[in-house]
């Protein structure tokens, strides 16, 4: 799981896919955290990527950096109120965002039952599960 966070976290910032109905959707997104050897990300709960991952919880990570990427295929279901508490600490930015005061709230998705390619230019180089 350190080799994903820290290939992603140098990226910066990665690409979130979904299916909207028959549609592919794909976003930038920057929250990625690593607890206990299990995967989170985070997205608004008021967003339609957040909807579409609730319809169907399979989605695609892809994250560029320095001509290899990574990919990652996983299943993303709500995590426990404990990580919510730890991703918010570990993002301070988040709670300008997400607070009583705007009403948002934050859905932290554990990804789960997938699996990571590490790619480069002539394809996947390795799969590991997740």
């Amino acid at each position: 799981m350190k080799e994903i966070t820290e290939f992603i976290k140098e990226a910066r910032t990665f690409y979130l896919a979904t299916e909207d109905g028959d549609q592919p959707e794909v976003r930038p997104i920057g929250v990625l955290q690593e607890y206990d050897g299990v995967l989170y990300t985070a997205v608004g709960k008021h967003k339609k990527v957040y909807k579409q991952i609730q319809a169907n919880p399979k989605i695609c990570i892809v994250a560029l950096n320095k001509g290899a990427w990574v990919r990652v295929r996983a299943k993303a279901v709500d995590a426990p109120q404990e990580i919510v508490d730890r991703v918010f600490a570990d993002n301070p930015f988040l709670s300008t965002i997400y607070n009583d005061q705007s009403g948002l709230k934050l859905g932290v998705l554990a990804l789960t039952e997938g699996e990571v390619e590490f790619c480069s230019m002539m394809g996947p180089d390795r799969t590991e599960p997740l």
